[in-house]
């Protein structure tokens, strides 16, 4: 598989645990499959980045070459494509091993969307919240 379109979204429940999930399509849109995982408390900033680590983790699997990441986390996407700072000291380790994670690619972009546009991975990642989680 040598391009990827990564869709990612994390999921909070009342500050007690995190749902994330990837879901993995061509970029012509076929469905290549999907993962999610229910962490412990975190930030809803926190959740993002786990999620974007977790479509990395899914695009590697696949054995893409060429990935977009697609995330309604617009701190994300910002923080990744170099338009905003990072200056929470716990988003920066994420933020650090989401680059180390993402020059293991061709290329990576990361692309903003509304929650519209991500709906699959929003109800994936409220799965594995709910504790219904699947790879």
């Amino acid at each position: 598989m040598k391009q990827v379109t990564i869709y990612v979204d994390g999921a909070l429940a009342g500050g007690r645990q995190a749902g994330i999930a990837a879901v993995a399509r061509t970029r012509q849109g076929q469905f290549l499959g999907w993962i999610s995982r229910r962490l412990p408390k975190m930030t809803n900033n926190e959740a993002e980045y786990r999620a974007a680590l977790l479509g990395l983790e899914l695009a590697r699997s696949l054995g893409a070459e060429s990935v977009e990441l697609v995330t309604d986390s617009q701190v994300v996407a910002q923080q990744m494509q170099g338009l905003s700072r990072v200056n929470s000291p716990r988003l920066k380790a994420l933020h650090q091993q989401t680059c180390a994670a993402s020059r293991s690619f061709r290329e990576v972009a990361f692309r903003h969307v509304g929650r519209e546009e991500n709906k699959l991975a929003d109800a994936l990642a409220a799965e594995a919240l709910a504790g219904r989680m699947a790879q």
